[in-house]
């Protein structure tokens, strides 16, 4: 069961890629801060396809089919790799340290 305000974020996310809504936009529109409105993402991407992109413009829109899905986990997937080279790199650091 979707709450109010999970209900009227979903109905401001788009239909299409080219309509796509910046989080900016979002938090004007709900006045909820960042982080909570990125739960609320979260929450909804478990029963919704809810894509977003960093670049061109940036946002949120809901998957008009599977390449739109494919490409926001590519998306994604680059950066958790990303994180996962600073974490391993970070470690290194504190094996150096006990040393």
């Amino acid at each position: 069961m979707k709450t109010d305000i999970q209900e009227q974020v979903l109905n401001l996310i788009p239909k299409k890629r080219e309509d796509a809504i910046t989080s900016k936009e979002l938090m004007n529109f709900t006045g909820l801060p960042f982080r909570h409105l990125k739960e609320i993402i979260s929450e909804l991407r478990i029963i919704y396809p809810i894509c977003s992109r960093e670049t061109d413009g940036g946002g949120y829109w809901m998957a008009e089919d599977e390449r739109d899905i494919k490409e926001f986990i590519s998306m994604i997937s680059r950066r958790r790799d990303g994180y996962n080279k600073t974490i391993a790199i970070m470690e290194n650091h504190i094996c150096d340290e006990v040393n």
